[in-house]
C-alpha cells in the first residue's frame, strides 16, 4: 500500500501490562481475554489519515521479560515514537515505567528524542493500585504525555494511538526526517486516498489529560 509516511513506533512495559491488547485493539478492534507472553517482538501495522495524509504505521510490541532485553534493544533505534504501558491494577508494573523510559531514551537515537506516551491501562480495573494523579505527576516530571485506557473495554484506545501520531506528524518536520528518526517518506497519488482499503476509521482524537 502506497502511503505518505511511515512512522515506526515501538510498545514497552512489563509483561502482561496489555501491550499486545493495546495493539490488537489498535489494528484489528479485537480483545482476546488471554495472550501467550510476547517472545520478542511483534509486528503489526495500521494506517491513518492524518491532515490529508496517509500515514503508515509500523506497531513493534516488545516483550516484557529482562530476559529478551538484549534482543529487543535492537528495536529501539529509529523510532518516531514510543509508548510505555503500566497496569494500573500493579505497582509493580507503574515502578518500572522509569527503567522503560530510559531504555527508550538512551537506545533510541543520540540526536533525536522520539514522541513518548506513558498509558495506564487496565482503567476498568475496580480496585487499582496506582492513582491517576501518582502516573500524572510521574508523566510531568519526565516530559510525557499521560493517558489512561482499557484495551478490554474498548476505552481511549485508538483516540490515544492517533493522538501519538498527529502529535508527530505536527511536531516533527517531516520533509527532513530521517529513517534515524522514525520516519520514512512514501509515494501516494492522491485522487486515490479514499480509495484505500485498508484504512481503518478512527475517532475523534482525545483531550490531553
Amino acid at each position: 500500500m502506497s502511503y505518505d509516511y511511515l512512522f515506526k513506533i515501538i510498545f514497552v512495559g512489563d509483561t502482561n501490562v496489555g501491550k499486545t491488547a493495546l495493539a490488537e485493539r489498535i489494528t484489528k478492534n479485537d480483545f482476546t481475554p488471554h495472550y501467550d507472553s510476547t517472545i520478542g517482538v511483534d509486528f503489526s501495522t495500521i494506517t491513518l489519515d492524518i491532515d490529508e495524509k496517509v500515514i503508515k504505521t509500523h506497531i513493534w510490541d516488545t516483550a516484557g521479560q529482562e530476559c529478551f532485553s538484549s534482543i529487543i534493544s535492537t528495536y529501539y533505534r529509529g523510532i518516531a515514537g514510543a509508548i510505555i504501558v503500566f497496569d494500573v491494577g500493579r505497582k509493580d508494573s507503574f515502578r518500572k515505567c522509569e527503567y522503560w523510559l530510559e531504555q527508550v531514551q538512551n537506545k533510541s537515537s543520540e540526536n533525536y528524542n522520539p514522541c513518548i506516551f506513558l498509558i495506564g491501562n487496565k482503567c476498568d480495573k475496580e480496585h487499582r493500585a496506582v492513582s491517576r494523579e501518582t502516573a500524572e505527576k510521574f508523566a510531568k516530571e519526565n516530559n510525557l504525555t499521560y493517558h489512561e485506557t482499557s484495551a478490554k473495554k474498548n476505552i481511549n484506545v485508538k483516540q490515544c494511538y492517533k493522538l501519538l501520531i498527529e502529535t508527530i506528524y505536527n511536531t516533527v518536520d517531516l520533509e527532513n526526517a530521517t529513517e534515524q528518526q522514525g520516519i520514512r517518506k512514501g509515494m501516494i497519488t492522491h485522487s486515490k486516498i479514499k480509495e484505500k482499503e485498508d484504512r481503518d476509521c478512527f475517532l475523534p482524537c482525545c483531550t490531553i489529560l
